[in-house]
């Protein structure tokens, strides 16, 4: 088994939260299929004002979202073991968004 993997951790300022958690989940899906990510389970939380949190137990590892619509925020998490990129998967979600401001660190594990 693979030990070696990325930490991809991001902070998200949005131009505009469209606060649409059922679109969210379709585009961070969409993201970890095309990154080649085998998702094994996904369950998420939507709190009162729209913020959500969601983990999905990926087969590489995981993936992770926190939203904060009152701040036009969200902070991802995605951690995988291997050959994947999870950057790939950062990147490529980041794009369905207007970003105001991003923060992307890379970290080595393992």
């Amino acid at each position: 088994m693979q030990t070696k993997g990325s930490h991809v951790i991001a902070d998200v300022w949005l131009e505009e939260f469209a606060n649409d958690n059922e679109l969210l989940k379709v585009l961070i899906d969409k993201a970890l299929y095309a990154s080649g990510m085998q998702i094994l389970d996904c369950k998420g939380h939507e709190f009162d004002g729209g913020g959500f949190t969601g983990v999905w137990l990926l087969a590489e590892s995981h993936f992770s979202i926190h939203t904060f619509p009152e701040r036009n925020y969200m902070s991802i998490d995605c951690y995988t073991c291997g050959a994947c990129k999870p950057l790939n998967v950062v990147n490529s979600l980041l794009k369905e968004f207007s970003i105001d401001k991003c923060k992307i660190q890379v970290i080595g594990r393992g």
